[in-house]
């Protein structure tokens, strides 16, 4: 009995209590299950927050090469126009000079007798300022000491600019190019912390001589030259053995033509005639259509020479009442390069053209006549059978004159071979192009002013 009493006296728990404990229990399990999600989503939401800075670390990081790029492309096109500049780096329609003359090509100036070498401004930086696609440039003038910035303004926009560096190759540059998202100023090596991202890039550009291969001698003819009237012909030059006239076929010439050739050099071993190397040119190519003796010194076809970016075209220039004219304003410009499909005349009212440093070449799909005492400087060449004639007067040609067929001289005057001519030729009108393998974003900037560049 005593045993069944003590269990009777024990308390009987209702159910009202049972479903108490059981709710705190799914409270506690709740509130675990809600702690641990929103440690999760902190986390997830930790990642999502760093994705974003680094999109946006990334677009910016992009967006500063892509500049830096364009400045790269835009100082490369600048370098191939032979437009003359003014300070806004637009073309100018006077003279003045031109943007590869102004930060490559910068012994012009100065006369030097290296001028056409690449002797770039190191310490100029010119640039633009990007917004959307309105360019808006600087290109300031090369000081005497010190340096130079663009002046792009104080508007927070995306920009670059753009220096040079000389190499070991005197036909070749190295291009820095920097560029930066929004920043008010210039954005250059040493301005870059003002910018939320920056970016340097560096290319070496060569030139692609205009004039591949220089003739050997003042007069050079794919057929036949007939050297007529009082016309002298000099080549003093060592190199190229003081050689006169080279034709593929037979050199005649009048009692009034003198030659003047380095001493001891007989004038009949100077005149060189039936040309197995012209005749084999001249043969392939005789109506002049294929560019089989333009290839020879050019290296390209006369079309490909007429779209150079550094070839002016000049049609109707068969008259020299109109020719003259049309040639000095192209000249005046900046232009070098002349192509004329209808041919090419010029007299003495036109005046002289080119200098020793600064020379011209003249490319003529038809003939060449120059009339009256006039000097013209540079690379001729005559796609013609026609005519070519120096007419009457003391018209004097310092470089060298070649053309495609026969020539036909009945005028006076004088054809000079020039090297120096020749060699400016070369490199005053060639195209600067990238180098295959020579770009590089792994470039730094020390923290003189003005900074030093380096890149590997």
């Amino acid at each position: 009995m005593s045993i069944e009493v003590q269990q009777m006296q024990q308390p009987i728990r209702q159910p009202s209590q049972c479903r108490r404990l059981r709710g705190a229990g799914t409270l506690l399990m709740t509130m675990i299950l809600l702690f641990s999600t929103s440690i999760i989503m902190l986390y997830l939401n930790r990642n999502i927050l760093f994705e974003q800075k680094t999109s946006a670390n990334q677009l910016r990081s992009t967006a500063a090469l892509e500049i830096a790029e364009a400045g790269m492309e835009w100082a490369t096109g600048m370098l191939n126009s032979a437009y003359d500049i003014d300070a806004n780096c637009d073309f100018f329609t006077s003279t003045n000079i031109s943007f590869r003359r102004r930060y490559v090509q910068t012994a012009w100036a100065s006369g030097s007798a290296n001028a056409t070498n690449i002797l770039p401004a190191t310490t100029t930086y010119p640039g633009c300022k990007v917004d959307g696609s309105i360019l808006t440039c600087s290109c300031p003038i090369v000081p005497s000491s010190g340096s130079a910035t663009a002046s792009l303004g104080t508007d927070a926009l995306p920009g670059f600019t753009v220096s040079f560096a000389a190499i070991s190759d005197p036909e070749a540059v190295r291009v820095i190019a920097t560029g930066c998202t929004a920043q008010s100023g210039a954005c250059t090596p040493s301005t870059t912390g003002n910018s939320d991202a920056t970016a340097t890039v560096s290319a070496i550009l060569k030139l692609r001589p205009l004039l591949r291969a220089a003739p050997a001698s003042p007069l050079t003819c794919g057929t036949t030259c007939a050297v007529g009237g009082s016309l002298n012909i000099v080549n003093r030059d060592l190199k190229t053995g003081g050689i006169l006239v080279n034709a593929g076929g037979v050199i005649t010439q009048s009692n009034g033509t003198s030659y003047t050739s380095i001493p001891g050099q007989p004038v009949a071993n100077a005149v060189v005639g039936n040309d197995a190397t012209l005749a084999a040119l001249s043969s392939s190519d005789p109506t002049c259509s294929k560019s089989a003796m333009f290839g020879a010194y050019f290296g390209s076809t006369i079309a490909q020479y007429a779209a150079a970016p550094t070839t002016k075209t000049i049609p109707g220039c068969a008259s020299a009442n109109t020719c003259g004219g049309l040639v000095d304003s192209a000249y005046t410009d900046g232009w070098r390069s002349f192509y004329f499909p209808d041919g090419f005349a010029r007299n003495h009212s036109s005046g002289g053209l080119g200098s020793v440093s600064d020379p011209v070449t003249l490319v003529s799909a038809s003939g060449f006549e120059v009339n009256g005492n006039i000097d013209i400087y540079g690379m001729i060449f005559s796609n013609s059978a026609n005519v070519n004639d120096l007419g009457t007067g003391t018209a004097d040609i310092h470089g060298a004159l070649v053309t495609c067929a026969a020539y036909n001289n009945n005028g006076n005057g004088t054809l000079v071979f020039d090297p120096d001519v020749l060699r400016a030729v070369r490199r005053s009108t060639g195209t600067l192009v990238r180098v295959p393998g020579s770009w590089t974003d792994r470039c730094t900037a020390s923290s003189a002013n003005p900074p030093v560049i380096t890149c590997s």
